[in-house]
């Protein structure tokens, strides 16, 4: 069953969690990371947090706490570092997570025999909004990505919504216009997810609208559209690929 979420508030709590501060205070590190000594030095942590997107909770909730692992890409010596950032609307969810975080922790040593024994990471942790950005080591990491699995629960009234706005708005005419031949089994307009500020770079949450404009049977091309629901317009678009598998 699809939870009803409430539209969110572009308002940011006055007590909101320094995201920032808590990445500097206590990154958590991967073993594996740790035994490359990556992000070891307080000179690195700041220079990562620095470079954080401005990440906003859904539906003018607060965090209240957040979790920071550096996660390892499971190739030694790595190329890459994955970010994980797990933040929580209430305490208690941060006192489930260290839990698990230790349970994962035990996992891991447990399973660290020789130091070129493939080992668990930190995916996976409890949290009310999971984030995640990769980069090269050494380097500056990707746009951060939400991949908490209810950005895809939408509903339904506010799906609709959100649809009937891209289809009255001169952004989708113009594609549409381009894409008269456009098969028909390809389907309409769908409110497929959330989308974070931190990963579209508008202001507030809004709702990704796609548009399919081929498939070949493999490989796909359409057209997503950045609802903003409160103002009740389209803020932005970008064209998109995915491949059938």
């Amino acid at each position: 069953m699809v939870r009803e979420r409430p539209i969110p508030s572009i308002l940011v709590p006055m007590a909101q969690l320094d995201l920032r501060e808590e990445l500097k205070r206590d990154l958590r590190r991967h073993p594996r990371v740790e035994l490359q000594g990556l992000y070891e030095l307080a000179a690195e942590r700041e220079k990562l947090a620095q470079a954080l997107p401005v990440f906003l909770p859904f539906g003018g909730k607060t965090y209240k706490a957040a979790l920071w692992v550096a996660d390892w890409d499971h190739r030694l010596p790595s190329q890459n570092i994955i970010v994980r950032l797990y933040a929580y609307y209430t305490s208690q969810g941060k006192r489930a997570a260290e839990e698990s975080f230790c349970e994962r922790k035990g996992q891991i040593a447990a399973e660290t025999i020789f130091p070129e024994f493939d080992v668990a990471d930190f995916g996976g942790l409890p949290a009310d909004e999971v984030y995640e950005a990769d980069g090269p080591v050494g380097g500056d990491l990707k746009a951060f990505h939400l991949v908490s699995e209810w950005r895809r629960e939408i509903e339904s009234a506010l799906a609709r919504r959100a649809e009937q706005i891209v289809r009255a708005s001169h952004h989708f005419q113009e594609i549409a216009s381009q894409t008269r031949a456009r098969p028909p089994g390809l389907g309409d307009l769908e409110a497929a997810e959330w989308s974070p500020p931190s990963e579209s770079g508008h202001k507030a949450w809004g709702l990704d609208v796609w548009y399919l404009r081929a498939f070949n049977g493999m490989v796909g091309e359409g057209t997503a559209f950045l609802v903003d629901v409160e103002v009740g317009e389209v803020v932005r678009q970008r064209d998109f690929q995915f491949r059938a598998g």
